[in-house]
């Protein structure tokens, strides 16, 4: 029986050691586990700034998300100030990053999937910014062995996730100038314990109408049909995510298949302030997929590289690398990072 309930209690102690040796660290200018983070965030955007023919819509959008966190960072004058001029210089230069790349890729993309960059465009063209604040779960006991058990005659089924109806919802939302939240969309929300894709989309979608400042009509819309509020429903959505990815953390180290949806389901979390996906093994065992020239991907043919993705959202870059895959480790590794200076 595995037993995470304690853990935010660990984590707690596990940070105020670290806090520790950063106020120590900070001295000679160097935080101990701030530069490696950042050392591995920078070699994988210049990965993307070395490989832009092969960059996709949702690379693009997973680097426009990793510059919003950098830009959080910069932002607060407590985090910033508190970092030397080292680490400040590395962030600086590497929020301009997305914009270098995007000016470079934009008319490949469009012309690559141009319905897919069309949906996504209000989201590509700048630094995207979603709510965070520093929360927790109130998170339950589960028997990781029984429950991987189960996991494993549901994973196909769960793989394979209605794309087309959150993309209707996406459109909907992005398109949408007066903010009208359908019915429809709200259901495809609110579905209880989807796993993978499915539970990770819901939860962007909340994303995407912060994004495009939709935020209290979604807030008015589920009060009305549900009497739940966001907050509520993000709860529920990360509670569920957690879970999931303790199971795929189980089956996924070493990296296999299933490292794309690891890296989707903590930065999704993460990026809403989720202290319990502030996990160090977990950071561990990212690092450790990253390569050598910054990507991250599988050792799978290029022209099918396998992420449990559809083939339509992942596009190769060659050597095994995957646009999507590495899009999203970018945006965890900075989650991560910003979640940390955050709570230190």
């Amino acid at each position: 029986m595995v037993r995470d309930a304690p853990l935010f209690a660990l984590l707690l102690l596990a940070l105020s050691a670290l806090s520790a040796s950063l106020v120590d660290a900070r001295e000679h200018g160097q935080p101990s586990l701030v530069l490696p983070l950042l050392d591995s965030l920078e070699q994988g955007l210049r990965f993307f700034t070395e490989n832009t023919a092969s960059v996709n819509v949702d690379g693009m959008f997973a680097l426009r998300l990793t510059q919003g966190q950098l830009v959080d960072i910069r932002n607060d004058t407590r985090v910033w100030d508190s970092l030397s001029s080292e680490i400040q210089d590395k962030i600086t230069a590497m929020i301009e990053i997305p914009d270098a790349i995007y000016a470079e890729t934009h008319a490949q993309m469009a012309q690559f999937k141009p319905a897919y960059f069309a949906l996504f465009l209000p989201a590509l063209t700048r630094p995207v910014h979603v709510d965070w604040r520093r929360q927790s779960l109130n998170l339950p006991t589960w028997d990781i062995v029984s429950e991987t058990a189960d996991y494993v005659m549901s994973q196909q089924a769960q793989t394979v996730h209605n794309y087309t109806e959150t993309d209707i919802c996406y459109s909907n939302i992005l398109s949408n100038s007066k903010c009208e939240i359908s019915k429809f969309c709200a259901n495809m929300l609110m579905r209880p314990n989807k796993k993978q894709y499915a539970s990770t989309h819901q939860l962007l979608y909340t994303q995407m109408a912060e994004i495009q400042g939709c935020s209290e009509e979604l807030e008015r819309s589920l009060q009305k049909w549900y009497a739940k509020s966001v907050d509520d429903v993000k709860e529920d959505l990360c509670r569920n995510i957690y879970k999931d990815a303790s199971i795929v953390y189980a089956r996924t180290n070493p990296a296999s298949t299933l490292s794309d949806i690891f890296l989707e389901q903590n930065a999704v979390c993460l990026s809403a302030g989720f202290i319990e996906f502030l996990r160090f093994d977990w950071l561990s065992a990212v690092l450790s997929w990253q390569r050598m020239n910054g990507c991250f991907g599988l050792e799978v043919d290029d022209a099918n590289p396998v992420t449990g993705r559809r083939l339509l959202m992942e596009r190769s870059m060659g050597g095994g690398c995957g646009s999507h895959i590495s899009g999203l480790a970018t945006t965890y590794l900075s989650t991560f990072l910003k979640n940390l200076l955050f709570l230190l």
